[in-house]
């Protein structure tokens, strides 16, 4: 039988390990098994702890506080299906590369595949979407278990930030008794300093990439996530090269505050208009594509006989889902684009950028002057939101709609604030607890969560937590009653007999009672400048609550049709 502080020692020499790698918060949903290790990690001091009853919407706060953050953070649940309602939130962790320490506590072997209640296999859970699973040894007291502790939880950490970052598992069995020794306190005995070096091609290699690129008629292309100092070393690069820059709206290059006409905020609008025909020498990728598919089908069309396609892939997986890349450079992306910086001396001709700037700054104008923008609709909801954003606010946008809104009609923001989303499966699901995630780190800030009605609804629950913390969330809610991203793709074909209940999904809630439930506040709004109003007041006082726009799907699309046609024949004017 393991005694009460043989367990108290043996888990805080694990927690021990967790801050010796960087973990400074933790999010826990209650539970019985679980008992001990919650309260030790509630109680310590070095440790932020949130508390989240839905372990759903618990494991994706947990992986809107990493984004944030940068920060391996730790999420511990009881024995379980509350484990595999972690699951969700641990694929988009791994496929986005967040670090997430994940604790599961389980029945001790004696009571495993014996008929105890709330017992289940937990062992290698997550199969292949955490980077490590730990089978943790139960409690022992002895000197060399206590050491295992502790080394099991350093390297648990430190291995959910190695690149690829991402989420890991440990597995705790626990017998009774549950409750620890809470006069036990935390003795830090040991400290491991982590040294971790970058991964960097030679001399040589960089030289050749330069050689090979400057001069050249050449595409910059960034996907994935980044923060505001490594977009604005993307648009460095760019202008050294002088190549247009296309980039997703996570990379948060139109939002880091550096504005440059190289940047071409608008592509997805007039690439396949005016520039479909156009063959670069040179596509230089960096990570995934971009969430504009006009972007994917010019680069389907590009021929390899005449176009170089170099992909930079920092995490060694070969994220190239058009498999084109004809060099694949395995380094990471800062060190590499500071080096090559460093050695390029002769700009591409101002020909060929001015060929990409000329349609950007068409579209930027005419986009400036849409009648359709003026007017209170998604789309120009989705762009006011962009231009209120305050300098170093954060903004979560949420998958479907909202985040193709901002990619094809928001231009360069020069206040530079720093937008996240869930881009790695694409789910809609958590979007509302990771945003919350996002709005624990910096609540001091102007924190925005544009979002559909679907999205909010699947994660309500994940409501409680603002409530509970005083997260001061602005949501701005796109509320067209159901499946918006769907009349815009083939199913709009179907009847609506067959659309409607299975594509368009109406849910006809009423969200003024949402907000009442979780006690925000609540606007309905009527016009472009009663919104604006209310998100500039976000600015100076940041505060919970849920700001409705009313939409239409079927507007949305011929909003979208339209000036895509007005667009295309203006540009083929110019």
């Amino acid at each position: 039988m393991t005694t009460q502080i043989e367990t108290t020692n043996y888990l805080q020499r694990f927690i021990e390990g967790l801050i010796s790698s960087g973990v400074t918060q933790a999010v826990i949903s209650p539970g019985s098994r679980s008992t001990p290790l919650a309260l030790l990690l509630h109680r310590q001091e070095q440790i932020t702890s949130f508390i989240e009853v839905d372990e759903r919407s618990a494991a994706f706060f947990a992986l809107g506080l990493s984004k944030a953050s940068r920060k391996p953070v730790a999420l511990l649940c009881t024995s379980g299906t509350a484990a595999a309602n972690y699951y969700p939130a641990i694929c988009e962790a791994n496929a986005s590369q967040v670090p997430l320490v994940v604790l599961t506590t389980d029945r001790p072997h004696e009571l495993r595949q014996v008929g105890a209640p709330q017992a289940m296999d937990q062992l290698q859970l997550f199969q292949n979407h955490v980077k490590l699973f730990v089978e943790m040894a139960l409690p022992e007291g002895s000197a060399t278990m206590l050491d295992y502790a502790y080394w099991q939880g350093a390297k648990a950490a430190a291995t959910a930030c190695q690149l690829p970052a991402g989420p890991v598992h440990l597995n705790f069995p626990l017998r009774e008794p549950l409750l620890p020794d809470l006069t036990q306190k935390l003795q830090v005995k040991q400290k491991t300093m982590i040294l971790a070096g970058k991964q960097q091609l030679s001399e040589e290699q960089l030289t050749t990439c330069v050689n090979q690129w400057q001069g050249k008629k050449g595409v910059l292309i960034v996907g994935g996530s980044h923060s505001l100092v490594e977009a604005e070393q993307f648009v460095t690069l760019a202008e050294a090269l002088n190549w247009p820059l296309i980039s997703d709206p996570l990379a948060n290059i139109t939002t880091c505050g550096k504005t440059s006409p190289l940047i071409m905020s608008n592509v997805d609008l007039f690439i396949q208009a005016v520039l479909s025909d156009v063959q670069p020498e040179v596509v230089l990728r960096f990570g995934p594509l971009p969430v504009s598919k006009n972007t994917m089908f010019w680069l389907q069309a590009l021929d390899a006989k005449q176009t170089a396609i170099y992909l930079v892939d920092e995490i060694g997986q070969w994220q190239d889902q058009l498999k084109q890349a004809q060099v694949v450079i395995q380094a990471e992306e800062q060190a590499f684009v500071q080096a090559i910086l460093t050695k390029i001396q002769k700009q591409t001709n101002e020909e060929w950028s001015q060929l990409w700037t000329k349609q950007q700054r068409v579209t930027g104008e005419f986009l400036a002057e849409a009648a359709e923008l003026k007017e209170l609709n998604e789309t120009s909801a989705s762009v006011l939101v962009h231009q209120k954003m305050a300098k170093n606010g954060q903004l979560f946008v949420s998958n479907s709609n909202a985040i193709r809104f901002l990619d094809r009609f928001t231009v360069a923001a020069g206040q530079g604030y720093q937008l996240f989303g869930n881009r790695g499966i694409n789910g809609i699901d958590g979007v509302v607890s990771t945003a919350l995630g996002m709005c624990a780190v910096q609540p001091e800030q102007q924190n925005v969560l544009l979002i559909g009605d679907l999205a909010l609804y699947h994660d309500m629950n994940g409501l409680l937590a603002a409530k509970r913390y005083q997260l001061p969330l602005t949501i701005v809610l796109l509320n067209n009653n159901g499946g918006g991203i769907f009349s815009f793709l083939s199913q709009r074909q179907l009847t609506e007999t067959d659309f409607e209940p299975i594509f368009g999904t109406p849910i006809d809630l009423d969200f003024s009672i949402v907000a009442q439930l979780y006690k925000a506040a609540y606007a309905k709004v009527e016009s472009l400048e009663q919104l604006a109003t209310l998100l500039e007041e976000t600015q100076k006082a940041p505060k919970f609550q849920l700001i409705e726009v009313v939409g239409d799907r079927q507007d949305n699309v011929q909003l979208y049709e339209e000036i895509s046609k007005r667009l295309a024949e203006k540009l083929r004017v110019n």
